[in-house]
Order: C-alpha cells, then structure tokens, then sequence
C-alpha cells in the first residue's frame, strides 16, 4: 500500500468521524427540543459539550432519529452505537477508579498494607519534626 493512500485513508476516517459526532450532538438538540423545550435542549448541550459527558446528547439523538426523523429503531442504534462505544470505558474510568477496584480484591493483608503505605507517604515529615505550640509570624524583611 503506497503512504499516499495510508494518509488519505486516515484523513477521511478523521473527517467521517468529526461528521458524524457533529451529526450526533445536532440530532441530540433536535431530540432533546422534541421533549423537553428548545431553552433545556440549550442548556443540556452546552452542559454536556462543556463538562464532555456527551452521554445525554447520544440518547437524545437516538430518540430524535426515532421520533423526529421517523427512521426505524434498528438505524438509530447503529448511528449512535460508535459514539457509545468510544465514550462508554472513558465514562466508567471517570466514575469508577479502577485502580482501587483492582487492589480492593487482594486478601493478602501484609502485601496489601505495604503497598498502601507506601502509596500514602509521600512527604519525609516525621512526627518528631512538628513542634506543638503558639506560633508567630516573623516578618524578615527590616534584616535584609
């Protein structure tokens, strides 16, 4: 395959994919308009675009393909089911951490106690090194 081809095969994957997320946010205005108004379908799209959980535009997508556009259910799950799959693990990442799932499993105590030891110290401050007591503010700057 000749690196011209590569290139343009790339460049029109990048423009269909920037179509259709671009088809998904209008279509998930429009569905969202159809039930609820034109000022939440507003709000609901610049919330959605601004903190990039676009899940909400997705399901009003699909039932503005359903309901506005009159195409069947089959179709709409097949336009929005890309986006979905692409955002769904990146939402799971943000909701749930995973590397707390992961290390909450482990029965081994003594390993488990380490690792989490080390992950929580992270500064070399020892108890003998804070002094309890009143405290006053020095003001350096008639020495210098």
């Amino acid at each position: 395959m000749n690196l011209f081809n590569i290139i343009k095969f790339g460049l029109i994957f990048i423009l269909l994919s920037f179509l259709s997320i671009l088809f998904n946010i209008v279509m998930g205005f429009i569905g969202i308009q159809f039930f609820y108004g034109t000022i939440v379908a507003l709000l609901i799209t610049i919330i959605s675009i601004y903190f990039k959980v676009i899940l909400p535009l997705y399901i009003g997508s699909f039932f503005g393909i359903i309901h506005v556009l009159e195409w069947h259910w089959l179709i709409a799950t097949l336009i929005c089911l890309p986006g979905l799959l692409f955002i769904t693990p990146n939402l799971f990442k943000k909701v749930f951490n995973i590397n707390t799932l992961r290390s909450g499993n482990n029965f081994n105590f003594k390993s488990n106690y380490n690792s989490n030891f080390k992950n929580t110290m992270k500064t070399n401050v020892k108890n003998e090194d804070i002094i309890e007591g009143d405290y006053e503010v020095i003001k350096d700057e008639d020495k210098k």
